[in-house]
């Protein structure tokens, strides 16, 4: 894979069925804080509304 490739495929946060992002589904913008003054936001993509349903944790180990 090229890397215009990578930023078109992501895994799936639940199961880790590759997602095309391009496609629609669902999504969840996770924010956290980085640093006292530094709020870092990371975009989840999901293969399903079930995939959705059953995610349980902003991340994955």
């Amino acid at each position: 894979m090229t890397d215009a490739d990578n930023e078109e495929f992501q895994p799936c946060a639940n199961c880790g069925t590759v997602v095309n992002i391009v496609e629609h589904h669902p999504t969840v913008v996770v924010k956290y804080g980085a640093t006292a003054n530094d709020i870092e936001r990371v975009t989840l993509h999901f293969c399903s509304e079930d995939c959705l349903d059953e995610w349980t944790g902003p991340f994955l180990d």
